[in-house]
């Protein structure tokens, strides 16, 4: 592609009247030069005082770039030299004529007269520099009707008679072709053609001389008629260029076909763009006559949008022809996507497409979807309407959607919209389970539930309803809960009210409500007695007493209180816990046959008791009379009774014999193993020495030990349980402790009998560190210690949870319930942000600790650099081999991990640096570990025996 930026204007100044004879006329200047797209400039040359250019010049339609000057009247200025010209003023190229009037006394034979400067001139006629043979005009002759040096311009009316065409120097004016004469109105006489009949034939009895054309013969060309072969043709566009729309950006091809002869070559064909740059074709095909030129346009612009033109220049001729381009721009909507409703499977999306930049007609419309948490590539869908429905989709899942335009043509497909992010609902679901309602005061009521498993990443929040159960004045009360709350306390109620209470868990779908538990406030007044008083079952020793209670009165306990009738004060008392379990009747035992009894039964509840309780009197049954039959019976029931304790008195001692020869077997066991352990000599002094709250351990320097306080316990306050964890010379037992006068659950460690002095050192040095650290939330904090017969207790905080890797790994749901994980698509239970707090709260705790640990949070419990052994390791690691990034770890929580594996201590971070990073993310909310259950997902490994091992 190339630019004429030389390129002069191709003027031709066409005189109609050069001898003026009636009161028109005119004078016309054409631009044949159509690569320079303006009008020239028509002026006067040489201009008489009374002579001035008072005509206005307009554009001519019926060529392409022409300026025409018209005379209505005879004036004063209708005759004289005029020149066609460019309009600038510094330019050269002017084309010269003159209008003389009919009656002038001087009618030169000529025209125009060409002369060097300073040679004779006489004006009768005689032209003293015959025009060069060079100029195409005067060589092959234009043919009938045609003009320029090119010969593309035609003659308005069909005929050139009477039209001077004057040209720049050294050409002049001269009729056109076939026409001579002063005012060119003069066929040309026979043998003679040509602009100005200057031409003559010389056929050579080959041909006939046409006065347009010159000499035509058949089977022969040339001026003379001297060359063999045909005639050259002038080319001709023969392809059907019609007027095209093109999309911006895109590549156009183009053939352009034309005829001539001789066959137009390679770069005789060319493509002319609106700025006037050409476009070089890449290939030319001939086939016999006709040539196609192959163009390819790159990267079409705006600016392309015009009128192209297929140019053909060959010395045979010039020809073009033209077609327009409109070059339109691809639509983009200005606006995103917008969610309209979402479900665990489908999304349905507003799509949003007006208004848009760019061009229409739109005539397609897609809709681009992909997950947000995977780098797999765009999804389409066409779409028909102002809404669409993705479906299949994977639910509790966020997608990025926006939306594509096209248009008509290659090239037509916009560029995607702004995008926007929606997500899929969650599975419905499960209503919170363990729901209880307990009173807490005369106003507030305490809802507890368990929290629902399976937490997704989005927040959750607990709905809470209440509502008064007999009183349906009062309105419904609604609560909102966090998700890390499973209780609420619910306020401000009416005393002595029974209240019904539901809850469930939304999110961006709501779940199902739970079974609706009833309570009721405590009341603020004392509870009525009971009613409805009954004995049954009466024997000579028991008496079964039934009653009933007035509901709502908040009663705890029923009270029942009996005496002898002969007795003044009520001697025995029962109290009936009714709170937890409504129990309507209890059996009296123990009684006195054939006796009254006088009984009174209260009721009980947070403000007090009854009062005017009522009171019942029964008289139990008398014992039978038959002492015969008594005796008999007394008799074998010794004899029974008698068998039964020999029996069980004899397994008794046989459980005592044994349990005495074992307790000697370990005391000679314990005894052996202490021999052993002090055969390297007798202590001096005992290792570790305790006094009221403190401890001294004996160390083998010099220096005088220092003692350790710390916080001691009572013997009498500690209450052993289970067995939670054992090892060789130690043993963990759960307790319940009493501190500070609550009772609190703690785990103590405590030394076996066969444990060396060492180990009796070691746990009291342990004791000592866990002294020195002080408290923390993120450690296992002391409780206190507690010294018994010369043995050392150790309490410590109890982890209801275990510890944490076992944890992680019970989180592993697609092993523990595959049913739960795949309907809820999740991996584990612990959601990314309880991981990474998990994270958040190691890296504290080892940050206080000044210790390390901190990537099995994201392996959900899996065993580092599994299935290597420890020689293995110690060889590749120098190697800067490293454990590979978790599948559901994402690259910023990996790269800090990679940062703690790094060769050179120095080069760590702190675990100050890493509690910073490991906040900033959680602040974030990011789904840093990724718990949704894909495709093929496995965990972690778990090498057991290496654990072992380590």
């Amino acid at each position: 592609m190339c630019c004429n930026a030389h390129a002069v204007m191709d003027l031709t100044l066409i005189n109609p009247d050069p001898i003026v004879t009636n009161s028109e006329a005119s004078l016309l200047c054409v631009n044949s030069e159509w690569s320079i797209p303006d009008v020239p400039n028509i002026g006067r040359d040489l201009a008489l005082p009374n002579q001035q250019m008072s005509q206005h010049a307009s554009h001519d339609d019926s060529h392409r770039f022409a300026l025409k000057v018209t005379w209505q009247e005879r004036s004063s200025d209708i005759f004289g030299a005029f020149y066609c010209g460019e309009r600038s003023k510094d330019s050269s190229n002017k084309v010269y004529t003159v209008k003389m009037l009919d009656e002038a006394t001087f009618c030169p034979e000529s025209l125009t007269i060409t002369v060097n400067k300073g040679e004779l001139v006489n004006i009768s006629f005689t032209r003293v520099k015959q025009v060069s043979e060079d100029a195409v005009i005067y060589k092959n002759a234009c043919g009938k009707n045609r003009f320029g040096r090119s010969c593309k311009e035609k003659c308005n009316g069909g005929s050139c008679q009477s039209r001077v065409f004057c040209l720049r120097d050294p050409y002049g004016c001269s009729c056109a072709t076939g026409w001579k004469g002063i005012r060119c109105n003069e066929a040309c006489p026979p043998g003679y053609y040509g602009a100005g009949c200057k031409l003559k034939c010389e056929c050579r009895d080959r041909g006939v001389c046409d006065r347009f054309r010159g000499c035509l013969c058949k089977g022969w060309h040339g001026q003379r008629c001297e060359k063999e072969g045909s005639q050259d043709v002038p080319p001709q566009v023969t392809s059907n260029l019609r007027d095209v729309e093109l999309n911006y950006g895109i590549t156009y091809s183009l053939n352009c076909s034309a005829t001539g002869y001789p066959p137009l070559l390679h770069g005789e064909i060319m493509l002319l763009k609106p700025d006037k740059t050409t476009v070089e074709p890449t290939d030319t095909q001939t086939l016999s006559s006709q040539s196609t030129a192959l163009f390819k346009v790159e990267k079409i612009q705006l600016r392309d949008s015009g009128t192209w033109s297929c140019q053909v220049n060959t010395a045979s001729g010039y020809t073009e022809k033209s077609f327009n381009v409109d070059v339109k721009v691809s639509p983009t909507p200005l606006y995103a996507p917008t969610l309209n409703s979402s479900g665990p499977y489908h999304l349905v999306i507003s799509i949003n497409k007006e208004p848009y930049n760019g061009d229409g007609p739109i005539t397609s419309v897609k809709l681009l979807y992909k997950s947000a948490r995977a780098s797999q590539s765009w999804s389409s869908i066409e779409v028909n309407g102002p809404l669409v429905k993705l479906e299949k989709l994977n639910p509790m899942t966020v997608y990025n959607i926006c939306v594509q335009l096209s248009r008509q043509g290659d090239g037509g497909q916009g560029h995607p919209g702004p995008e926007a992010s929606c997500s899929t609902a969650m599975l419905d679901l499960p209503p919170p389970s363990g729901v209880k309602l307990i009173p807490v005061s005369q106003t507030s009521l305490s809802l507890m539930w368990e929290p629902v498993a399976g937490s997704p990443e989005e927040e959750r929040i607990y709905q809470v309803e209440c509502s008064p159960v007999n009183d349906r004045s009062e309105k419904n009360i609604f609560l909102e809960v966090l998700r890390n709350f499973s209780s609420v306390d619910i306020k401000d109620l009416e005393p002595k009210q029974m209240y019904q209470c539901k809850v469930r868990v939304t999110c961006k779908s709501v779940g199902q409500w739970s079974n609706p538990v009833s309570a009721w406030t405590f009341s603020d007044e004392l509870p009525p007695p009971p009613f409805n008083i009954q004995k049954s079952n009466i024997t000579d020793s028991s008496a079964i007493i039934s009653w009933s209670l007035e509901e709502g009165n908040s009663i705890s306990s029923v009270i029942i209180r009996y005496k002898n009738s002969d007795a003044e004060d009520y001697s025995q008392q029962t109290e009936i816990n009714v709170r937890e379990h409504a129990v309507t009747q209890f059996q009296l035992r123990g009684l006195k046959s054939d006796t009254h009894y006088m009984v009174e039964i209260w009721a009980k509840n947070n403000i007090g008791v009854s009062q005017g309780n009522p009171r019942l009197e029964i008289k139990t049954r008398k014992q039978q009379d038959n002492h015969m039959s008594s005796y008999n019976f007394q008799s074998e029931g010794n004899m029974l009774l008698i068998a039964i304790l020999g029996s069980a008195g004899m397994t008794c001692f046989t459980i005592l014999i044994a349990f005495f020869i074992v307790l000697q077997l370990k005391r000679a066991t314990f005894q052996r193993r202490m021999v052993q352990a002090f055969q390297n000599g007798v202590r001096e002094e005992p290792v570790v020495q305790f006094n009221s709250g403190m401890l001294t351990v004996a160390k083998k320097s010099k220096s005088q030990p220092e003692p350790v306080v710390y916080p001691a316990l009572q013997w009498n306050d500690i209450k052993f349980q289970d067995v939670i964890g054992e090892g060789n010379f130690g043993q963990v037992l759960k307790a319940r402790i009493k501190k500070d006068g609550l009772r609190m659950d703690a785990a103590i460690k405590r030394m076996k009998e066969y444990a060396s002095k060492d180990d009796h050192k070691d746990f009291a040095g342990e004791l000592e560190v866990l002294c020195k650290l002080g408290n923390h939330p993120n450690i296992i904090n002391l409780l206190g210690a507690c010294e018994h017969r010369g043995y050392l207790y150790v309490a410590i905080e109890y982890a209801l949870h275990g510890n944490l890797l076992d944890f992680l790994r019970k989180s592993r749901v697609l092993e523990t319930d595959p049913a739960f994980a795949i309907a809820n698509s999740t991996a584990s239970t612990l959601t990314s942000q309880q991981l990474l707090q998990f994270a958040v709260d190691v890296a504290r705790g080892m940050d206080y600790l000044s210790q390390k640990q901190c990537c099995l949070c994201l392996i959900k419990g899996g065993t580092p650099y599994c299935g290597m052994t420890c020689a293995e390791l110690y060889e590749k690691l120098p190697q800067r081999y490293r454990l590979e990034k978790p599948l559901n770890c994402e690259d910023e929580v990996y790269d800090l991990m990679r940062q703690c594996w790094r060769e050179k201590p120095y080069e760590r971070p702190s675990f100050a640096h890493i509690l910073v990073s490991l906040n900033k993310m959680l602040e974030e909310r990011k789904t840093y570990v990724n718990t949704t259950l894909y495709e093929k997902f496995t965990y972690a490994g778990i090498d057991c025996l290496a654990e072992e091992a380590g």
